[in-house]
């Protein structure tokens, strides 16, 4: 009997497991963003975005701006995901999460990064509404 309570349990993790997209939350995605964007690698970073091939250019021109400004803020220190910060909409189509970053300056900045699930995968919203 024990073995197949442990069995229905062990079942139904991975059935849940399954079911999550990709098995990364929207907070996994904002996160490796920024754990991106700390380290330059704004390439990497900007894949995390919802964006097509057509946008090439704007995403280079995006790159660009995205180091410089970082340069001037004196890059990433740290970044904190804020606690209950995750909210995903009823449809589950579209979620948000807070953070508060510290740049090497001293300043703090209170984002909240919009995202939609493409193809089951979490991506931020270039729109970000």
């Amino acid at each position: 009997m024990k073995k197949i309570v442990s069995l229905v349990i062990t079942l139904s993790v991975m059935i849940l497991a399954s079911c999550s997209p990709s098995g990364k939350g929207p907070s996994n995605t904002v996160r490796d963003y920024l754990k991106a964007m700390q380290a330059g690698k704004y390439e990497k970073a900007l894949s995390y975005f919802d964006m097509d091939q057509s946008m090439a250019s704007e995403m280079q021109m995006l790159t660009a701006k995205m180091e410089h400004t970082l340069q001037e803020q004196g890059g990433i220190k740290s970044f904190q995901l804020v606690p209950d910060g995750e909210k995903i909409s009823e449809d589950g189509q579209t979620a948000s999460v807070k953070t508060t970053i510290t740049y090497g300056n001293g300043t703090e900045d209170e984002q909240t990064h919009r995202l939609k699930l493409v193809d089951g995968n979490w991506k931020l919203d270039m729109a970000g509404k």
